[in-house]
């Protein structure tokens, strides 16, 4: 079984109740649940909240409700407990649970076929423990950082060791893009995956897409880049299909 965990917690102080902003009309929450309901490879979906309100969406909308226990909830909390959590708990309550996709409750970014393409992924490499969906760095490559010394811009923490104007001759990197992790259900025990995402196992591998194709909801401007995302995503689905092509 391939299960959709929704992880959306109650907002920060300076955008509570952000999972709830009405995007087009609509609490931005329902957005994440299409996305896993249009994914044809995914068998249940879950929300881990900690939040009445969202809660009491997700049960009226026939979505399952994972409730947070106290030490998991608030905003000092590690989000990779937050899944681990949620996923030790699916799996106690579930039939066969395989492999997990974690999106986040505040993002419009995505679409099912990607969570399909990543559970084929799974199915077909059994060498892969999970996929990360990325943007690959241009003008945002680390390697053109900078940081602050005495007030002044410098090279990023002492200095840039290939340092040139054409971003074509750097090493490729690669950036979460707040869309999805997913992952075989038993990597969260393992604490083996890239950088901070120890949840995702020993081999990532990535779905690269578009910059920038994932950006999340914190404040008001991200929340205006959600409306226009949801009221043109045919037009940037045949831009994307075109530039592939």
């Amino acid at each position: 079984m391939n299960a959709a965990i929704i992880t959306a917690r109650v907002g920060s102080p300076e955008s509570p109740d952000k999972n709830m902003y009405p995007v087009n009309g609509i609490p931005l929450i329902s957005y994440p649940i299409r996305i896993a309901r249009e994914a044809k490879l995914i068998d249940e979906i879950f929300v881990s909240t900690d939040g009445p309100e969202i809660a009491a969406y997700c049960h009226a909308n026939g979505v399952k409700v994972i409730e947070r226990p106290q030490e998991l909830r608030g905003l000092d909390v590690n989000h990779g407990d937050v899944i681990r959590h949620a996923v030790e708990h699916v799996n106690a309550t579930s039939i066969a649970l395989e492999n997990v996709a974690v999106l986040l409750g505040n993002s419009v970014m995505l679409d099912g076929a990607t969570l399909d393409k990543a559970f084929s992924i799974l199915d077909s490499q059994p060498d892969v423990d999970s996929c990360m969906t990325v943007w690959k760095a241009v003008n945002d490559h680390p390697e053109r950082a900078m940081g602050l010394v005495d007030g002044a811009l410098t090279a990023y923490q002492g200095g840039n060791t290939h340092v040139t104007t054409e971003h074509e001759a750097y090493p490729a990197a690669y950036y979460f893009d707040q869309g999805a992790w997913i992952f075989r259900k038993e990597t969260v025990s393992e604490n083996s995956g890239p950088g901070p995402w120890w949840w995702m196992g020993k081999k990532c591998v990535p779905i690269v897409r578009p910059w920038i194709q994932g950006r999340d909801v914190h404040r008001y401007f991200d929340l205006l880049l959600a409306e226009w995302w949801v009221q043109n995503e045919e037009k940037i689905a045949r831009i994307n299909s075109a530039e592939k092509s």
